[in-house]
């Protein structure tokens, strides 16, 4: 448990509001947060975590009343070393002569940008801005070209031997290379190698050969640092870019904290090769899986982020990070877990709204932050009323997603008033698009079903008697103040009096209703088509067995 964890715990802060408060400790009122991002494929779910994360800290600081920017370093720069799974095919010809060079000077193969870096730059921007996510973005390639680096680049020269004693002392391995360099012939970037480098009249020259084995030309060539493109190496050029950016406080996976890894590194250069005293406040966060898989924007895995708003109000992923402690990891199965996360959303909702009690002063105040720095804009003074996104997904399908009879369904069963107010009207109308969209695109097929018109006398007539006996009787006896789960228990209850196993019960309720074993949460199916419906359907079924006997 790192400290960050601890004074969570302890104090019962949301992690957002413990580094804020600790980086104002350890800098004052000025503070810059920064994310970073390398352009190398489509910005998925995965890596804007770390975005929105680095968000929450920079609205908490804003709220302690800090001067906060937040910035978002786009590492243009790097290596095109992959033709992405989704490309290859219409453009993968044209890529290949490509491989090797910085992703800043590929060309954009659908040709709507400058660079094929530029493409998903493009992307990334618009959908952060659909999350509230406005980061002030800054490209790596013009802070090469405009100097920031230089500095640098001579420092670590000049300290060569410290510097690379240094990074064998914390990573085991001795640091010779401290630049990549494009071949002034080939224009590769990933192929020279560095025979050779040295400070005169203040400029850096380079001796490079453009190594055949690494798909170079083969070319020996000496340089100005400068006259073709260059990069510091990844774990000096981060701490570099924190150093003339100012940053407070970053935050990355948790792979960057491993004893050794590029934290440590940074933290060190930014002591002893910096020398500095105030180091950046470098956190780390879980990571996020779909499905027990790391996600990945050039292989083209994962869902891409603009993919999420079609099927979430963004505030609610926002939450959902929110809301986890910031070194937990959570798989998502976008198939599966949907509903559930917009559930907890809701109920964050009520808490907020004082609609809600929750004893747990830890919970409750971790909830209401969470909940409170998801939100895009400020909160109104109303509430909607919020149809849950399960519940509704039942009643679209038993609605066959004919909106007109939703609505007449969901006011006849009390879930909203019969004169909705527009706060509520524009809630629904949002969530109809969504829950449809997902149902239809990502839903598990366990999930998606089609009501049965009447009963299939052939399933009615091979099923247990006995059991369809007692089921029916439960639902006769059904409360009809019991929504949702709340029947779900009723129903398992029921058949443990009756020596049944709820499995059972559960299995004979899909079987009459839509023809197969599984399917969405018995409660809401029946909630969904209504006790009425669901007694007169049963009486039908009823039919089937008495023409069974009579036969």
């Amino acid at each position: 448990m790192t400290h960050i964890d601890e004074r969570e715990d302890r104090e019962y802060k949301h992690w957002a509001t413990v580094v804020s408060e600790e980086a104002i400790e350890r800098f004052g009122e000025k503070q810059v947060v920064a994310t970073g991002w390398a352009p190398s494929g489509y910005y998925h779910i995965g890596n804007f975590k770390e975005a929105v994360t680095c968000r929450a800290i920079h609205r908490e600081l804003l709220n302690l009343e800090a001067e906060s920017s937040y910035i978002l370093n786009i590492d243009n720069i790097d290596p095109f070393d992959k033709i992405p799974a989704f490309f290859k095919k219409d453009y993968g010809k044209l890529l290949h002569k490509y491989l090797g060079h910085a992703i800043c000077d590929v060309p954009d193969p659908l040709g709507c940008h400058s660079s094929y870096a530029d493409h998903f730059i493009s992307n990334a921007i618009e959908i952060m801005d659909e999350f509230d996510v406005h980061p002030e973005p800054i490209k790596t390639s013009e802070m090469y070209t405009q100097g920031k680096y230089d500095k640098y680049a001579k420092l670590f020269i000049e300290k060569k031997e410290e510097t690379s004693q240094l990074t064998e002392e914390i990573t085991g391995s001795r640091m010779e290379e401290f630049f990549l360099v494009q071949c002034p012939k080939c224009k590769i970037f990933a192929a020279p190698l560095i025979t050779d480098y040295r400070i005169e009249s203040k400029e850096i020259i380079i001796d490079i050969h453009c190594k055949r084995e690494k798909k170079g030309c083969g070319e020996k060539s000496t340089i100005k640092m400068g006259e073709t493109l260059w990069k510091l190496k990844w774990r000096l050029d981060w701490a570099a870019r924190q150093d003339f950016f100012g940053v407070t406080v970053e935050s990355s996976g948790k792979d960057h904290g491993v004893a050794g890894g590029s934290i440590d590194t940074s933290l060190a250069i930014h002591k002893k090769i910096f020398n500095k005293s105030k180091l950046p406040l470098l956190i780390q966060h879980g990571f996020l899986t779909f499905g027990g898989k790391k996600l990945s924007g050039s292989s083209g895995s994962g869902m891409p982020v603009t993919e999420f708003p079609k099927i979430l109000d963004p505030a609610i992923f926002l939450f959902k990070i929110y809301r986890s402690n910031l070194r937990t990891d959570f798989d998502f199965r976008v198939d599966l877990d949907i509903p559930s996360i917009a559930s907890e959303f809701d109920q964050a909702e009520e808490l907020f709204y004082q609609k809600l009690s929750l004893e747990h002063k830890k919970s409750r105040e971790k909830t209401i932050k969470a909940y409170e720095l998801a939100l895009i804009g400020e909160p109104s003074s109303n509430k909607a009323i919020r149809v849950d996104y399960g519940h509704l997904a039942t009643v679209m399908q038993v609605c066959l997603f004919d909106e007109e009879k939703i609505i007449t369904r969901l006011k006849s069963t009390g879930i909203i008033p019969q004169e909705p107010d527009d706060l509520t009207n524009l809630f629904l109308s949002k969530r109809f698009q969504r829950v449809k969209y997902w149902t239809e695109n990502y839903a598990n097929d366990n999930i998606k079903f089609k009501i049965l018109e009447n009963p299939d006398c052939e399933i009615v007539k091979s099923i247990d008697q006995t059991i369809f006996n007692h089921l029916f009787e439960a639902l006769q006896k059904l409360p009809d103040t019991l929504k949702g789960d709340d029947i779900t228990q009723f129903l398992y209850e029921y058949s443990k009096k009756q020596q049944i196993k709820p499995k059972e019960f559960f299995q004979l309720i899909y079987l009459l209703f839509i023809g197969r074993k599984s399917g969405p949460r018995a409660g809401t199916l029946v909630d969904a088509i209504s006790k009425n419906e669901v007694l007169m359907f049963m009486k039908k079924a009823l039919k089937c067995l008495t023409d069974k006997i009579d036969s």
